[in-house]
């Protein structure tokens, strides 16, 4: 297999879509937004403060996911040849992503469907991973102080049957990792936590 990077190894984590953060804030705040105003200010205070950190968390990690979508929609585009718009929104289709506030409220064009469909002949497998700073070497052997996101497409080129892999790097503060990651390295200390979004189920 081609690849650009070594692969690491070690006490890995993989996340499953039940441990992942859902996106239900905004119902919450539908659901409770009517009734503040039968309750005391006191507590509509620590409600308002409560939401207002839940809605950090989930800009983070809308942030983030962006960030991984990006890395692909970038690869998409330099093997289709296509615009970026449209390589995202094929990203996001190939990924079988749903939420409105990251896609958008326009469904999917014929072109993007048409790429969907030529992707999946080419891309095998995408994986995530999130290290811990000690489990990224580095030439001088000393520590990183921040997290690492690695990006993962395994692929096939059309003039060599042989798989191939790239991969997409870059640090990132603990404060900008997905809520449930942080929650994974606190609870678990893995020393990567690793996700797949394609093709998604075991």
């Amino acid at each position: 297999m081609n690849e650009e990077h070594n692969t690491f190894e070690g006490k890995d984590k993989e996340l499953s879509e039940k441990e992942k953060l859902p996106r239900q804030q905004s119902k919450l705040q539908q659901h409770i937004q009517p009734h503040l105003s039968q309750v005391s200010e006191s507590v509509k205070n620590l409600t308002n403060a409560l939401w207002q950190g839940l809605t950090f968390i989930e800009d983070i990690d809308l942030q983030e996911t962006q960030h991984v979508y990006h890395n692909i929609a970038r690869f998409l585009q330099e093997k289709l040849q296509a615009d970026f718009q449209t390589c995202l929104q094929t990203t996001y289709l190939l990924c079988n992503e749903s939420d409105p506030q990251i896609i958008g409220e326009q469904p999917p064009s014929k072109l993007v469907q048409k790429l969907a469909t030529k992707v999946k002949d080419l891309i095998l497998t995408i994986k995530v991973h999130y290290l811990k700073p000690q489990a990224v070497p580095t030439f001088d052997k000393g520590l990183k102080s921040k997290h690492l996101r690695q990006i993962e497409i395994f692929y096939i080129n059309p003039t060599n049957p042989k798989p191939n892999v790239v991969r997409f790097e870059e640090e990132v503060e603990w404060d900008n990792l997905p809520s449930d990651v942080r929650e994974t390295f606190i609870k678990e200390d893995p020393e990567r936590i690793s996700f797949r979004p394609y093709p998604q189920g075991d």
